[in-house]
């Protein structure tokens, strides 16, 4: 699994600040094949009959990292922030290094830190599975606390919450407690829409018909980047239909597609599936796999010469 949060990402609190409710679970979602489930055995998840089994909320074993260790065993923590105190400490040695004449006393004073020991919390990790197709399974895994974005210490308790997910499951997100099922399915799936060519704003604005609301500098940012798309003469633009725009981009061909994701904006990827097979690939298979499959153009200088010199590479491969 990879390592510890040091801090709550920037993109965990955007989220948050994002939902109409207040309070939220430290949650994720994970895509997994059969091949994949020995990684999560410590959490009681194997196939069993073909089907996949899912335990009982638990505690995580405290193997799994300092802070699971810490779940289960609670932690000390050295309080250099308060004033040092004074302690005596005592032990028995042998009168001329022989017990059998007796023994004496030694006492050692000095000033040392205060310590503060911070009860476990005991948190359970429970894990939902979401849905089964085509022989992989959908797996909710949740922090078993319920978290109100308006106290006083919800980054601290986020951090702890988030590295309890990110030790034993490699992942960690947010979401409202009142999410269904289908909300967590959405953050794998993607169903697409296909919008005729046209102005740009003509196209953005359908792209957001019937979305939650974007912040207008992703909307700056949509249109920047389908104005460069614009110019490549796309014969259709995608969007992801799903309750929020993440990804949109443009289709030139049945097997090549253009898109970028709204939220992680660092890149741009080049895809060569035909478009109904990518169509029903999760946002994780998506980027999973054969690297043969797509080029991936980081929004660098220079950026939209390097998109437009690999555009007319792949159509002359295809005359």
């Amino acid at each position: 699994m990879k390592k510890n949060i040091r801090t709550v990402p920037t993109r965990i609190l955007e989220r948050i600040r994002s939902f109409e409710l207040d309070d939220i679970v430290v949650a994720c979602v994970k895509r997994l094949k059969p091949e994949d489930l020995g990684r999560y055995s410590h959490l009681g998840l194997k196939i069993e009959a073909g089907k996949l089994f899912v335990p009982d909320p638990a505690v995580p074993p405290p193997e799994s990292g300092r802070y699971s260790k810490a779940n289960v065993e609670g932690r000390e923590v050295v309080r250099k922030d308060l004033p040092m105190v004074t302690r005596s400490y005592s032990w028995e040695s042998p009168n001329w290094g022989d017990w059998s004449n007796g023994s004496h006393t030694h006492t050692v004073t000095r000033d040392v830190y205060q310590r503060e020991f911070i009860p476990p919390k005991e948190v359970e990790l429970s894990a939902t599975l979401v849905e089964e197709v085509h022989g992989a399974f959908v797996v909710k895994f949740a922090v078993d606390q319920v978290l109100n974005r308006r106290t006083s210490d919800l980054e601290s308790e986020l951090l702890y919450n988030l590295n309890i997910l990110q030790e034993n499951v490699g992942a960690a997100d947010v979401f409202p407690s009142a999410a269904t099922l289908a909300d967590y399915l959405d953050t794998v799936r993607i169903d697409w829409e296909i919008l005729p060519p046209g102005k740009v704003d003509d196209v953005i604005r359908r792209m957001l018909q019937g979305k939650r609301p974007i912040r207008e500098d992703q909307r700056q940012l949509m249109e920047q980047r389908l104005k460069v798309l614009s110019r490549f003469k796309p014969e259709a633009y995608i969007a992801g239909t799903n309750g929020f725009l993440r990804y949109f981009g443009a289709k030139f061909s049945d097997d090549l597609i253009v898109f970028e994701n709204l939220n992680y904006g660092n890149a741009i990827y080049v895809m060569y599936e035909r478009w109904e097979d990518l169509s029903k690939r999760s946002r994780v298979d998506l980027l999973r796999g054969d690297r043969a499959g797509f080029d991936r153009v980081e929004h660098r200088d220079g950026w939209e010469g390097r998109l437009e010199a690999l555009l007319e590479q792949k159509k002359k491969e295809k005359r």
